[in-house]
């Protein structure tokens, strides 16, 4: 039985027996590097081999910090089925259900508007990406004269997505995951023989794009599209919900990072020791054409495409509780689902470049999400937790007793109590510190990050025109 806002409690706890459907460490692992996707692969290496050894130490540092709040959240949701039972009836919208407990409805609302946006916004970059590999894949077959832009492959992208979406949500996550993270683990072997197998020479493409960036300009970029790219938060309480042993979320949040960074480092230094600066945006422009690199692009036009479909159903989903729209199939979801593909195609054709759009979501719609909201619930659900074991030590204190024995244990209980809370206290002092720190350096870093991307994306408009403007002088020519 799925759960719900609207399950009674007495058939959510007979629910709760029924195991056999639960995610297992291993597969909320798999859940985790299937959120990650091909971009670590694929993406990432230019960021960092831009920044040298310093973008090394960005990534262990924005990853670390990634990895200690997704814990945090992990934590807090624990801390809120204590001190609340019915915030397990919420868990369809857990972050949001988090917000509330902590800040109230107002709050709840906007991060809920937030989380809504960064996932609609994270399949930009997919369909960018997708199209532009299906773009090189045909290219590369035909020796450069099946010339098809990517501006127009976005557009076929969307109308063959389209009536998948109509479905509604996929019946099996767990076989849709499994063939996902199959398509990442592929991509990563044919990227890295295609890197160990293949010239010191990189190809050449028209795009001669350079902006005079700073070094910090850089270190600020790469911050966001990193952000981007390990963004686990919007998620990770969806998997934690669903599965067997939820204490053991920080085994797979440590699990799915340990894989998703032991890809990306092998693919990074391989490139980096053959290329060097010369790597491009996407590391399949920079490989020349070998039979590998065709499957590789295949591969990872299909785990985007397929990923989309997969993330955008959970904001679907909410759209239509928004809007009473019947989970059956209806007309009324077809129009729906059918407006927001189109508004995500419009958007595609009408940003400059993948990266930079990475970078912006990453700097100023994931910083918050990742690095400030979780420290944030945290430090709030242990001032809740501190004041309710207060007010158990104080009830049980002041309770009325009848016997010698029966006070001995109650005084006995209560010092037992006054002892966990001071345990606690002194446990999360150093919590607290990394919250507030994390807290402070984050909001700097997305407010840097905004303006640094903005300014890229006009100077970069500037340069060449996004797709919307070629597609519509095509048009108009016709």
């Amino acid at each position: 039985m799925e759960l719900s806002e609207r399950t009674l409690l007495l058939d959510h706890t007979a629910s709760t027996k029924n195991c056999h459907n639960k995610l297992s460490v291993i597969f909320a692992i798999v859940c985790i590097v299937d959120v990650f996707g091909v971009f670590p692969v694929t993406t990432l290496p230019k960021a960092i081999i831009d920044c040298g050894i310093y973008g090394g130490i960005i990534l262990c540092i924005v990853c670390s910090i990634q990895i200690y709040t997704a814990i945090l959240l992990g934590k807090s949701w624990i801390i809120a089925e204590k001190i609340d039972v019915s915030v397990e009836t919420k868990n369809r919208y857990p972050y949001s259900a988090l917000a509330e407990i902590t800040y109230g409805t107002t709050f709840s609302n906007f991060v809920s508007f937030l989380v809504n946006v960064t996932i609609f916004g994270g399949g930009i970059p997919n369909l960018i990406v997708a199209s532009q590999n299906i773009e090189l894949l045909g290219l590369r077959l035909s020796s450069d004269t099946f010339e098809v832009s990517f501006c127009y492959w976005i557009i076929i992208i969307g109308m063959i997505l389209c009536p998948v979406l109509w479905l509604g949500s996929p019946k099996d996550m767990k076989l849709l995951c499994t063939i996902s993270v199959a398509n990442v683990v592929i991509v990563f072997l044919l990227v890295t023989e295609c890197l160990i197998f293949s010239s010191r020479t990189p190809t050449t493409t028209d795009d001669s794009f350079q902006t005079e960036q700073s070094f910090w300009e850089l270190m600020f970029i790469c911050y966001g599209i990193i952000s981007f790219q390990f963004d686990i938060h919007p998620s990770i309480l969806t998997i934690q919900v669903d599965m067997r042993e939820k204490s053991k979320l920080n085994s797979a949040v440590l699990g799915g990072f340990a894989i998703s960074l032991g890809m990306f480092s092998i693919v990074t230094a391989l490139a980096a020791s053959k290329y060097g600066l010369s790597v491009k945006p996407s590391l399949l422009e920079t490989l020349p054409t070998t039979i590998p690199l065709h499957f590789a692009a295949l591969f990872v036009a299909l785990q985007l495409c397929l990923s989309s479909a997969v993330s955008n159903s959970a904001l679907y989903q909410y759209m239509e509780d928004c809007m009473s729209i019947s989970p059956a199939f209806n007309h009324r979801r077809c129009v729906l689902r059918t407006t927001l593909t189109f508004l995500a195609v419009l958007i595609a054709e009408s940003v400059p470049r993948f990266d930079l759009v990475m970078s912006l979501i990453g700097g100023t719609l994931t910083g918050p999400l990742i690095f400030i909201f979780p420290p944030l619930f945290y430090l709030k659900m242990l001032s809740m937790e501190n004041k309710q074991m207060k007010q158990m030590a104080m009830e049980t204190f002041t309770s009325v007793v009848y016997s010698r024995n029966e006070e001995e244990k109650i005084l006995t209980n209560t010092d037992e109590c006054q002892f966990e809370i001071t345990k606690s206290i002194l446990g999360a002092k150093l919590d607290i510190v990394c919250c507030v720190t994390i807290i402070t350096l984050s909001a700097v870093c997305t407010v840097i990050t905004t303006y640094v991307n903005i300014r890229n994306a006009i100077a970069f408009v500037n340069f060449t025109q996004p797709c919307i403007f070629n597609v519509s002088s095509s048009l108009i020519s016709l």
